[in-house]
């Protein structure tokens, strides 16, 4: 889920980066999209990609939008190769009139709580983990030295103004490496 920006740091080079969106123009605009689709998720949620065609789908600030968003989940780990990665990013920012009800009157954590939902309505996901970046204190540092900064740089969402949260789940398995 993308528009004329994809959040994807520009000095790591990727195979393919496919973007989808609700606006070709917006999509036709971000440098960093080999290909892109157009699609409402609400009005049909199936991906036309081979099972196991994507190492990584990432959905930026999207979710609280999906109508349907078990079947969306179901899609994303069918395209998954086992051991991808689906990594869910939000803030507490919404385009309010197109939010589900549940998300415009949850907390942050009922929030996340929802999204966890998502991934356990769907067998076959590894438990899902939980990022959150909550803002800083008035002159407390700006950046924390986590494992997940890189992850928040890579999301482009380390400004410290809004609480920033990922859940993030595996296709099968959560790979190891060394």
């Amino acid at each position: 889920m993308s528009s004329w920006v994809s959040h994807l740091p520009k000095e790591v080079m990727y195979k393919r980066v496919v973007g989808h969106g609700l606006n070709a123009q917006e999509l036709a605009k971000n440098p960093r999209l080999d290909y892109f689709f157009v699609k409402d998720f609400n009005q049909n949620q199936e991906l036309e990609f081979q099972d196991g065609s994507f190492d990584a789908v990432l959905c930026t600030v999207s979710v609280q939008y999906l109508q349907q968003p078990e079947k969306v989940f179901s899609e994303v780990f069918r395209v998954l190769k086992p051991g991808g990665i689906f990594i869910l990013s939000f803030s507490n920012r919404m385009f309010y009139e197109k939010a589900i009800s549940a998300w415009r009157e949850g907390t942050a954590y009922s929030r996340v709580q929802l999204v966890v939902q998502y991934f356990q309505c769907v067998e076959g996901f590894t438990q899902p983990e939980i990022v959150r970046k909550l803002p800083e204190a008035a002159g407390a540092a700006q950046e924390e030295q986590s494992p997940f900064k890189w992850f928040m740089r890579l999301m482009g969402l380390l400004s410290g103004s809004d609480p920033f949260y990922a859940v993030i789940a595996y296709k099968n398995f959560k790979p190891v490496y060394e």
